[in-house]
């Protein structure tokens, strides 16, 4: 059994320094006014390796970061203050790296996001609403928007699509189950739609019904098909 004169002369196993004065091994960080933990990790030669955890003042874990020679490189996750996860991926440096996802505060996701090595969004991109359901689908290249973006309602049901053309917006297509064609004022059947500019809608059944220049949701130059 160690004695209490030998435990006060064995050396610290946290907070250390090497013969060079350097952090080395595991350090703790507390708050100043509370005391609390505020950051803990490994060193080695002076410089952060490994997961560094990091916590807000009421003790929930603020975010995790992976270090290579003192450099924020590898798997990170960032968390609301109640702990609950807010976005996570691969941190290269300076940007994101892979697969990014962020989280609504209740836990479902809210991006779904992909980033080629040098940062750029890339490739498949995912939005959802706060119930889980998708939102917003489409491909990206080099950063920026490219083809089709499609549109969802909270239910999941297809509302839209945007057609972009080297990362600019060129038209829309709307999707509406509402009845069309029924009397002489069909503009109002498909409302609400308000939209000022080139648009194309369709019904559910994928049927076109008027695709033309539009003004506050009325078609101003453009064609208005009828079906038997």
């Amino acid at each position: 059994m160690i004695n209490l004169t030998e435990a006060q002369n064995i050396p610290s196993q946290i907070n250390r320094t090497d013969d060079l004065n350097q952090p080395t091994g595991k350090w703790e960080y507390y708050y100043d006014d509370s005391g609390e933990l505020r950051e803990t990790g490994n060193y080695e030669d002076g410089r952060k390796v490994g997961l560094w955890k990091s916590f807000y003042p009421s003790g929930a874990l603020k975010h995790e970061i992976t270090y290579q020679e003192d450099v924020a490189k590898g798997p990170a996750k960032f968390y609301y203050r109640d702990g609950t996860l807010w976005e996570e991926g691969y941190w290269d440096e300076n940007h994101w790296k892979g697969e990014y996802n962020l989280y609504h505060a209740n836990g479902k996701k809210f991006y779904q996001w992909n980033y080629n090595n040098a940062g750029k969004r890339m490739g498949e991109q995912k939005y959802f609403h706060a119930n889980g359901q998708l939102q917003y689908s489409g491909n990206w290249n080099n950063g920026g928007i490219n083809g089709e973006i499609k549109v969802f309602d909270d239910t999941g049901a297809l509302i839209e699509k945007r057609e972009y053309t080297d990362g600019s917006f060129s038209k829309n297509t709307i999707i509406t189950d509402r009845p069309t064609n029924q009397d002489t004022d069909s503009d109002s059947k498909i409302l609400p739609f308000y939209g000022t500019g080139h648009y194309t809608l369709l019904e559910k059944d994928g049927k076109m019904v008027k695709e033309g220049y539009f003004r506050d949701g009325k078609l101003q130059d453009g064609k208005h098909f009828i079906y038997n």
